[in-house]
């Protein structure tokens, strides 16, 4: 019996540890199950992300080799310029060494050598055709169209300083061969300053001719024909003035204008242009008045000739567009440094849209052409050049309808 009983507690204690053995493992069965799902969740989310991630990196990897593919082009299209460019480029780092340059540069310069890139510029010095032009690559300044004269060429230089930031980058030479257009305009001036010569003789000799008519030297003529033969001298006058501003103007544009300066006193000038004009003043009942200075002014270095037309101009531009019975003031001032004229009217003004175009070449302005037509537009871009050559310096104010005041001044460089 007792083994019986042991026996069935045996039996029963082995069955509660079976049904918890079983029950454990439904559990961990269970346990096991839910993180199997959780971590297939958790791997398969994380597939995903990485997919994604892939996909991102593909397109993004796409999108850079696009990019770059069209720098490529782009870089490709900027060398194919920069090699085949009509002018010559010459880069310049901030280390003063060749940067870059283009085969036209290289021809340009006379330079045979494939290896330039990264030479020193003032390397370029030994290069004995081309050394008068090495000082302007190493100019830190901008230059505009500077002309050089080269042993067989003619270069127009530009100059351009690479600045980033506030920080020097180098600079950017732009060369041009102008040989051709320099020949060519070396023509056109030679031609036009040979017939203006020819003109200017034979108008010299129609002057010369009519002064002896009026002189009566070909004997006595009545009013009527003196009167016919003072206007053909004042317009064959005119003809030489105009003759003698277009020959200033090319020897100008061609750097040949030479001056020749000596001690003059600025004021014998001025009533010097005031005799001239009496005439015309007189015939425009235009009232002159001239303001002299206190004491006599210095006498100044300054080319008589020339310096005396400037102020003739700027008296007939005066007298020119003054109306009869207008006025004009004249002033003459000086300090320590400089020499001051002012000629002041009362005419018809310059109108202010055209005022930035007053002393070009050529140019004239529209109000000016109705009252006189007869002109160069070479008066005043004459006198400015004469003005800035004695190191002087020429204004205006005007004001269309009211008048215009036009002044310059002279350095006292010298005096007796």
């Amino acid at each position: 019996m007792p083994r019986i009983i042991n026996f069935i507690t045996t039996v029963f204690f082995v069955g509660i540890v079976l049904v918890w053995a079983a029950l454990l493992n439904f559990w961990f069965f269970i346990f096991f199950l839910f993180g199997s799902l959780f971590v297939v969740s958790r791997y398969a989310r994380e597939m995903g992300k990485l997919k994604r991630e892939k996909i991102s990196l593909a397109h993004l990897l796409g999108k850079n080799e696009k990019k770059f593919s069209n720098s490529e082009i782009e870089k490709n299209r900027i060398s194919e310029i920069f090699i085949n460019f009509n002018e010559g480029i010459l880069v310049i780092d901030e280390n003063e060494k060749v940067s870059m340059i283009n085969p036209k540069a290289k021809k340009i310069l006379g330079i045979k050598e494939r290896a330039v890139k990264g030479l020193p510029v003032i390397d370029l010095a030994r290069l004995s055709d081309i050394r008068p032009i090495v000082p302007y690559f190493l100019s830190l300044n901008g230059i505009l169209s500077e002309k050089i004269n080269l042993k067989k060429i003619v270069v127009e230089l530009s100059v351009i300083p690479l600045i980033f930031e506030e920080k020097n980058m180098g600079r950017l030479i732009i060369l041009r061969d102008i040989t051709r257009e320099t020949v060519s305009e070396k023509m056109k001036t030679n031609f036009i300053l040979s017939v203006a010569h020819q003109l200017k003789t034979s108008a010299a000799s129609v002057k010369w001719s009519t002064k002896m008519f009026l002189s009566g030297d070909f004997g006595k003529i009545n009013k009527e024909q003196k009167d016919v033969i003072g206007r053909l001298y004042k317009r064959n006058d005119a003809l030489i003035f105009l003759i003698d501003n277009l020959l200033d103007a090319e020897k100008i544009e061609d750097r040949a204008y030479s001056y020749k300066k000596t001690l003059i006193d600025v004021q014998d000038l001025v009533q010097s242009a005031i005799i001239y004009f009496q005439d015309k003043i007189r015939s425009k009942k235009i009232k002159v008045k001239f303001e002299k200075p206190q004491q006599r002014l210095p006498k100044i270095m300054i080319d008589k000739e020339k310096i005396g037309s400037v102020i003739q101009s700027l008296f007939d531009n005066a007298l020119k567009y003054t109306g009869i019975g207008g006025s004009m003031y004249v002033f003459l001032e000086g300090d320590e440094k400089n020499i001051k004229f002012q000629i002041k009217d009362s005419g018809i003004g310059i109108p202010k849209e055209q005022q930035s175009e007053i002393f070009n070449k050529f140019f004239r302005a529209a109000n000016a052409n109705k009252i006189e037509t007869n002109g160069s537009g070479l008066g005043l871009f004459i006198a400015k050049k004469i003005v800035e050559d004695h190191n002087g310096s020429i204004w205006f104010e005007s004001e269309e309808n009211k008048g215009s005041i036009f002044s310059f001044t002279l350095p006292i460089e010298m005096v007796e």
